[in-house]
Order: C-alpha cells, then sequence, then structure tokens
C-alpha cells in the first residue's frame, strides 16, 4: 500500500484583489522528497508558499498536509504542524541577535529544552559561522549569513516540511553551493521534507527529487529533476540565458 503525500495540494486558487495568482495548481510532495517549484518571476511561485502557510487564503481548492486538511486553518497553528518557512528577503529581525532570532524559530512550536538544544546544535553543524555570532545583531550579517540565520531559524522548530523561497538570491556562488549543500545534508540525514523555490534552475533540478514547472498560475510540467534538465523547453527558458526561474 503506497503511503499517502506529505503534503498534497488540490485545484489551489489564490488571488490578490481581483488578480487570480494561483489558477488551479495541483502538485504533491511525498515523505522524505525535495521537490522544487521553477518558474519566471511572476509565476505564482511565492504566491504558493505563502498560501500554504495561510497568507494569502486560498480561495478555492485544497491543501492537505499528512492527511488533514490545512486549508483554513491559522497561520501560527499551521507552524505548530511541523511546517516552518524561509521566506523570500530572508526577513529575519535586524534588531535581535543571532540567538535571539534563533529562539524566534524555537517559540514556533511546543518544544522541551532539550529538543532546543538539539536544534541549536544542528544549526551550528550545519552552519558554524552563525556560532560565532550569536551575540552580533541580525542586520550586520552578510548576505549569505542572514541566509543561513532564515534557515537556522527555521530548523529550530525541528520542522517535517521547510519551505524555502529563494535561498540563493543575491548571493555568491559559493555561499550559495554551502546553502544547497546544507539543505541536501538535512535531506539525506535527517529525511527532512523540503519544497524549494529557487530562481537558479540549474542548482534546484540538480537538488530535487522531483520537480514542477509553474507557468501564470498553472502547473505546466512535472518530472524527476534530471528529466527536468533534460527537456529543451526547460534549457532554453531557464537554463540558457533565458528567462531566470
Amino acid at each position: 500500500m503506497t503511503a499517502a503525500p506529505l503534503l498534497a495540494i488540490r485545484n489551489l486558487r489564490a488571488a490578490y484583489g481581483k488578480i487570480e495568482a494561483l489558477k488551479g495548481v495541483d502538485l504533491t510532495i511525498d515523505s522524505g522528497e525535495i521537490v522544487a517549484l521553477i518558474g519566471a518571476n511572476g509565476a505564482g511561485k511565492s504566491t504558493l508558499m505563502m498560501t500554504i502557510f495561510g497568507r494569502p487564503r486560498a480561495s478555492t481548492g485544497q491543501i492537505l498536509y499528512d492527511g488533514n486538511d490545512i486549508t483554513a486553518v491559522p497561520t501560527h497553528q499551521i507552524a505548530r504542524l511541523k511546517i516552518a518557512q524561509s521566506p523570500e528577503g530572508r526577513r529575519i529581525f535586524p534588531r535581535m541577535s543571532v540567538a535571539e532570532n534563533l529562539q524566534m524559530g524555537a517559540d514556533a512550536t511546543d518544544t522541551t529544552e532539550a529538543e532546543r538544544e538539539g536544534s541549536l546544535e544542528r544549526v551550528f553543524t550545519l552552519f558554524p559561522r552563525l556560532k560565532e555570532r550569536m551575540a552580533q545583531r541580525g542586520g550586520t550579517l552578510s548576505g549569505g549569513e542572514q541566509q543561513m540565520l532564515a534557515i537556522g531559524r527555521a530548523l529550530m522548530s525541528r520542522p517535517r516540511l521547510l519551505l524555502l523561497d529563494e535561498p540563493s538570491l543575491g548571493l555568491a556562488p559559493l555561499i550559495a553551493r554551502q546553502i544547497f549543500e546544507a539543505i541536501r545534508m538535512l535531506n539525506r540525514q535527517d529525511g527532512l521534507t523540503v519544497l524549494i523555490v529557487e530562481q537558479n534552475a540549474n542548482h534546484a533540478l540538480k537538488l530535487a527529487h522531483r520537480a514542477y514547472v509553474l507557468v501564470n498560475g498553472l502547473i505546466t510540467l512535472s518530472g524527476t529533476g534530471n528529466e527536468l534538465l533534460q527537456r529543451p523547453e526547460i534549457r532554453a527558458a531557464y537554463l540558457e540565458g533565458g528567462r531566470r526561474a
């Protein structure tokens, strides 16, 4: 018997005022998978991520998490279901220290002191630089360090599903590779399930087990990361100087 997906999105629609950003999206993620979502700017990728987290609300359709309908569940309750988000633009608390930012992530869910300490050690193993900067204000970190902090903050809630929105945006190639390697390690060692929206389609498709292409609010293609890497229309649009994903 095949296990149910950890996340299943069915005919999802969402709008900003009169502008419909999602026009009937279907997507599934199995437990332990890395799934990438690629598409041009304005395709609806970030909207889908935010709709999973309850802002904006879906106008129609369903979001099923671990078999339960969370379409209308408030955002703060979604976080307590072990879903964590590292949003586009990082959105760390610039006046708070690294330690305080990480603490905010832990406060999103009910965790014991031992679990918090374990989560902190995991974050420091992935991103040793954060340990060196624990007392430093988040706003004084470099862009790469802020991205590490945003992901680390999300990991402090011990999520089963991690939503990553544009983790390499604005980063130097070396730092971006470190971020992708950390994601791969989390998946391999901890079995963490990841949905990643990424403007670097080449990195995203090499990282992902499966991937979806979103165009104007609709899924137009899906397959393994390797399958999509080989498709000529994907290479032309996203990998060979065409539109960036």
